[in-house]
């Protein structure tokens, strides 16, 4: 199911939008920054700060994942049924071990939730059927992106003070 071009992007991409439905029949999209891929069917991320996430998942399973690499102009979406896991199942102790990369934050977490997996689909940019070049994007957007960051002026920036 996920070829070995998305779980790379996935991997250096671990920032993923998680589309549930609320249970009032709403879509709801929420950012999670720590997404690994267990197998070519199955994906987790963790519960840090998701209770409307778990909430939606209880209420309707049916989940939607992109994972988006803004340099190559690719993008992995993802279709399949989450469930939710528990700090004290045995299925949590398991599903931990694949979190090694985010064990600073594994104190706070109040669960994991796994994707099973039933689409995947590669997505690109309409650049790639002129002939663009995954190289030569990725450098012409790296470049735009450093001249955006370079153009902030970090001296005009000032954090909020107490009153």
């Amino acid at each position: 199911m996920l070829t070995s071009e998305m779980r790379r992007l996935i991997s250096e991409n671990t920032i993923g939008l998680v589309a549930t439905v609320t249970p009032e029949g709403k879509p709801a999209v929420s950012p999670k920054a720590t997404s690994v891929v267990l197998s070519p069917s199955e994906i987790a991320f963790l519960d840090i700060r998701s209770p409307k996430t778990r909430q939606n998942i209880e209420a309707n399973p049916n989940v939607e994942l992109n994972y988006v690499d803004v340099f190559r102009r690719k993008a992995c979406r993802l279709t399949g049924v989450a469930t939710y896991v528990s700090p004290d199942s045995k299925e949590f102790a398991i599903l931990q071990n694949n979190f090694r990369e985010f064990d600073y934050l594994l104190d706070g977490v109040h669960g994991i939730f796994h994707v099973t997996i039933s689409k995947a689909q590669l997505i690109l940019s309409p650049a790639y059927d002129h002939g663009a070049k995954e190289e030569i994007l990725q450098k012409e957007w790296l470049a735009k992106y450093t001249e955006l960051i370079s153009s902030v002026s970090y001296t005009q920036l000032t954090l909020p003070t107490k009153a």
